[in-house]
């Protein structure tokens, strides 16, 4: 325990695959790991909530993607990680957009969300070494995206940009420069609204 507070130097975390029918005990792991990686993982649920945080280390579980993790519960009261949640991310609404920092695009198409990570929308050029991703870019720098929030999950600001009937357009006209298909075939014919940009510190 780390001196003059009730907080342990580290947790010994349970690790399974969600939405299993039945608890597989070749699917479940067991690992070591330091008090500030399992309030990471917290955080990324919670956000920087003080209050919600002691509850779920006292409830000893947390569910991100596909996995599962719990421990042994953990009672801690807000004023105890107050130091702890200081050192972590705070949105930042005068950080301006910067497109070479940016990791992945989401666009909201009707009911569907397109990913588009940058590694994939670069894998395919032009004749002119034009990408996808740099048709996307060419249209948020003219664009301006909005600052929205800072997500802890991603570990990203997340910009905003409503697409103009122009936008998807010119979205549309790239998406041959799609390597994967399906994903072309969705920017080709469904109908794109809004961009969510995700951009690393």
């Amino acid at each position: 325990m780390t001196p003059g507070s009730m907080i342990p130097e580290s947790v010994r975390v349970r690790v399974m695959s969600d939405g299993a029918a039945y608890v597989d005990a070749n699917r479940v792991g067991h690992t070591e790991i330091p008090f500030a990686k399992l309030l990471e993982m917290v955080v990324a649920v919670a956000g920087l909530d003080s209050a919600r945080i002691p509850t779920i280390l006292r409830a000893g579980t947390v569910t991100i993607g596909e996995n599962r993790y719990r421990w042994d519960p953990i009672t801690v009261d807000a004023a105890a990680i107050a130091p702890l949640l200081d050192a972590f991310p705070k949105p930042d609404p005068s950080r301006a957009f910067d497109a070479s920092r940016c990791l992945l695009a989401r666009i909201r198409a009707g009911v569907e969300t397109i990913d588009l990570p940058r590694d994939m929308a670069t894998r395919k050029r032009s004749r002119d070494g034009i990408t996808f991703w740099d048709a996307l870019m060419d249209t948020a720098a003219s664009r301006a995206p909005q600052y929205s929030t800072y997500s802890f999950r991603d570990g990203a600001d997340l910009y905003t940009l409503d697409l103009s009937a122009d936008d998807e357009r010119l979205l549309r006209d790239a998406a041959p420069l799609l390597a994967i298909a399906r994903t072309a075939e969705q920017v080709a014919s469904l109908p794109l609204e809004r961009v969510t940009f995700y951009v690393k510190r």
